[in-house]
């Protein structure tokens, strides 16, 4: 694989890593997400990668790797039963120059449950440790969280495209190139709710972030397991930036560094990502320089589907004279 170009180091650290797409691989049309999380068997039993995704620090997309430790451990297991939870680790930045290698280990094997570990690695260096647990499903009564009644219809939300574009007179410092891509996904398409507050204004006491989301391109023609795995890429888009919300006036170019710490996902029920899905985010802590969010996720049927839960890494505050910590910005 050709080496692919990196953002410029004094760039790389001032911007997050949730917003995908930039300096991918070229021989990728930037929209079919089959395409991102599809995996090659080596001869010695590792599954592949194909093409890179890479974030605005010049690293991977973590909604990748979280998408394709599901591809490895669904094609390793070769089981008829869907995956219900993933839970990740991410150890280190994946380069994009270099290939993904999926190792595959089968934990437990039951009549109903079975365990996969997925070490995703570069060279002898592990990016990614994953369990991804699969079930049969079994006979219960069932229940549902209600969805919260004051969430609009998708299609009558701007997209979160258009809410950069609108603000960009928030947000002179940051390169044109960068900007062009903030927000431009062709795989994704994110509807915020209130989003301008969210993007640009600070909300102490309150650490939400509500939102409607789905893959452009469909994907009926795909394995079982790919919805899974398309659900677990578009977790870890812009979700991360959640706790932020009562903490910086700008989620766009604050100067800080986001780095994801570890993910888990756990789907309840099967899952269209083609249809429209209601993300319902909260952060409820940030401390020692760590963040969590966990969301709610819910079909337009008004069904809870998936949960979220994700550890991130905010780092680069700066101390004022008032012994506050303030996010570094573009000046």
């Amino acid at each position: 694989m050709s080496e692919l170009p990196y953002l410029p180091p004094n760039l790389a650290e001032r911007f997050n890593s949730v917003v995908p797409d930039l300096g991918s691989d070229p021989a990728w049309d930037r929209g079919d997400l089959a395409a991102l999380l599809a995996l090659t068997r080596g001869d010695d039993g590792a599954f592949y990668s194909q093409a890179p995704d890479t974030n605005l620090n010049g690293a991977l997309f973590g909604g990748q790797l979280v998408g394709q430790a599901v591809a490895a451990a669904a094609q390793a297991g070769r089981s008829t039963a869907p995956p219900h939870c993933v839970q990740i680790n991410f150890l280190t930045a994946g380069q994009p120059n270099e290939p993904m290698r999926y190792e595959t280990r089968q934990l437990m094997r039951g009549l109903n449950f079975s365990v996969q570990q997925v070490l995703g690695m570069q060279g002898e260096r592990i990016v990614v440790s994953a369990n991804v647990s699969f079930h049969r499903g079994e006979a219960g009564p069932a229940h549902s969280q209600p969805q919260p009644v004051d969430a609009p219809d998708p299609e009558s939300l701007p997209t979160l495209r258009q809410l950069i574009v609108d603000g960009s007179e928030l947000l002179p410092a940051i390169p044109a190139r960068v900007k062009a891509r903030m927000g431009d996904s062709r795989i994704l398409d994110l509807r915020p709710l209130d989003g301008r507050r969210f993007l640009f204004e600070r909300t102490p006491g309150q650490a939400s972030f509500r939102y409607w989301i789905r893959v452009r391109q469909p994907l009926a023609e795909q394995p079982a397991w790919m919805r899974q795995a398309a659900l677990g890429y578009l977790s870890d888009y812009w979700f991360p930036l959640t706790g932020l919300a009562p903490l910086t006036d700008s989620k766009l170019g604050t100067g800080l560094y986001i780095a994801s710490l570890n993910h888990s996902v756990w789907f309840h029920r099967p899952v269209d990502p083609n249809e429209w899905l209601f993300v319902d985010a909260q952060s409820p802590a940030t401390a020692h320089g760590r963040s969590l969010a966990t969301a709610t996720v819910y079909a337009r049927s008004g069904e809870v589907v998936a949960s979220f839960a994700q550890e991130s890494l905010y780092r680069g505050w700066t101390p004022s004279s008032e012994g506050e910590f303030m996010a570094p910005g573009l000046g």
